[in-house]
């Protein structure tokens, strides 16, 4: 499998904890931190190595899903 660099994903309750590790399995990441903080709207997504930052589950997907397909 290819590798991925770095992600962080932050989601505001269990209900998109569960959604965003649901896709991460998925998608086949398995470097990808998952926490909990209720100071954020939906969810958001660091990369660490691109140092880009995208925000909403659905963001989330597209561009992971892209990366993927990339690779």
């Amino acid at each position: 499998m290819a590798s991925f660099p770095r992600f962080l994903f932050r989601v505001k309750d269990k209900h998109i904890e569960e959604e965003a590790k649901q896709l991460v399995a998925n998608l086949g990441f398995n470097d990808i931190e998952i926490r909990r903080d209720d100071t954020i709207k939906d969810a958001w997504l660091e990369d660490n190595k691109l140092l880009k930052t995208t925000y909403g589950l659905g963001d989330i997907r597209e561009y992971l899903e892209a990366l993927v397909s990339v690779k």
